[in-house]
């Protein structure tokens, strides 16, 4: 069952939690995704939401968990798998854990500090369209990235930056 180009995410919209992976560096172990946060954009990285794993030996032996699965986005680093044989007998989280509604709303808070900690989830942005070429220039003009977005914003606030925005074109109308 391995799966070739597809990414985490993609792996559990179609199969949903509980779902076994293996890094394509690991040698002796293998890991169940247990959740994965909202999606909240379009295929393929849906946002970039966290996701969280139980790692356990090739043999069945606990080693981490509700771990952060670190590059869920890129097909190159993960692989589905068949649920390892001794799967069936053991004694797996409920993918109902509530504990695992906690392990995220950690992860989450703290891949979003430096969002929180600037205060831009008050500020009003303004979303750019910056290619990976422009964003010195976007640098350079003040832009910041959003991690959580993808994408490059101003804040409403900084209206020459955004002019010279619009000039660049780094702004429609």
């Amino acid at each position: 069952m391995e799966s070739r180009d597809v990414n985490v995410f993609e792996m559990f919209v179609a199969h949903g939690a509980g779902f076994w992976v293996r890094r394509t560096t690991w040698v002796g172990t293998c890991a169940r995704v247990v959740r994965v946060g909202a999606m909240t954009a379009p295929g393929p990285y849906f946002g970039n939401p966290s996701v969280l794993m139980d790692v356990y030996t090739l043999d069945g032996q606990l080693t981490d968990e509700a771990a952060q699965l670190p590059a869920a986005g890129t097909y190159k680093t993960w692989r589905q798998i068949e649920p390892p044989v001794w799967a069936v007998s053991a004694n797996l989280r409920q993918l109902e854990d509530p504990a695992l509604d906690a392990a995220l709303a950690r992860f989450d808070k703290k891949r979003h500090k430096s969002d929180s900690r600037q205060g831009a989830d008050k500020v009003e942005k303004i979303w750019l369209v910056v290619t990976y070429a422009q964003k010195e220039e976007a640098k350079k003009l003040g832009a910041r990235w959003s991690p959580t977005e993808k994408a490059w914003w101003l804040p409403a606030s900084n209206s020459a930056a955004i002019d010279e925005a619009r000039k660049l074109p780094f702004l429609s109308g």
